[in-house]
């Protein structure tokens, strides 16, 4: 696999280190950049206490998974939080959200969904993103990187959006994470942590798809997913 590296010197790529065979999450990682040590999380359930079992669960899925994720980002010269909240709402209009290292989630709707704990791998992505703003920071491709996490690192065996010519790789979410996934197997797995480099430098991350694969998003998706002649 050619990774390319001379045009993203800031990532390192230490081929699994780190991880033995007898390591249960091995199989879901490629490790790219060190991993960073989880700082201290805490939960808060005032507001929904009958979810304090849901929040420890979680929150020893941050412990455990932060590393991991640090490692699938471009996160060398990044400055992690001090801290990481969980915070349990009895009733948000999403199941949850991520704002300056807080995750709240709705207690509805993990009452619900008690097994989406995947839910705190994408919004924890978005705390480790920390993309400052800029014009033309692409939306979908944030979201699509938090997706990708989730989906293709965390949870591999989930299912899969089924695609139509009406989809676009900037639908945003499982659909452009989908589109990552097949990108990076297919032609360099450095793909997703140089996007993630381009958006923290405040720079246009569609170059990318070219200097890493030698062809443009929208041909790759068009490989993924022919057009209707």
């Amino acid at each position: 696999m050619n990774f390319k590296l001379t045009l993203i010197p800031a990532l390192i790529v230490l081929a699994a280190a780190g991880h033995s065979q007898d390591d249960p999450l091995a199989k879901y990682v490629y490790p790219l950049a060190k991993p960073l040590a989880t700082p201290p999380v805490e939960i808060d359930v005032t507001d929904f206490p009958e979810s304090k079992a849901w929040a420890e669960k979680a929150k020893g899925l941050v412990e455990t998974w932060y590393p991991y994720i640090t490692s699938l980002l471009s996160t060398q010269k990044w400055k992690a939080p001090k801290k990481i909240t969980l915070i349990i709402k009895k009733d948000l209009e999403v199941p949850a959200y991520e704002e300056n290292a807080r995750i709240t989630i709705n207690g509805k709707w993990i009452t619900g969904h008690p097994d989406d704990l995947g839910m705190v791998i994408h919004e924890m992505t978005h705390i480790i993103q920390d993309y400052p703003d800029y014009d033309g920071k692409p939306g979908w491709l944030v979201e699509g990187i938090a997706d990708y996490t989730r989906w293709w690192r965390y949870e591999p065996e989930g299912p899969r959006p089924k695609l139509t010519a009406k989809n676009t790789y900037h639908d945003a979410y499982r659909v452009t994470a989908m589109f990552l996934a097949y990108a990076g197997k297919k032609y360099n797995l450095a793909l997703v942590p140089a996007l993630d480099l381009a958006m923290r430098e405040k720079r246009d991350p569609m170059p990318v798809f070219k200097d890493l694969t030698g062809k443009t998003a929208q041909e790759i998706w068009d490989e993924m997913v022919p057009p209707v002649k």
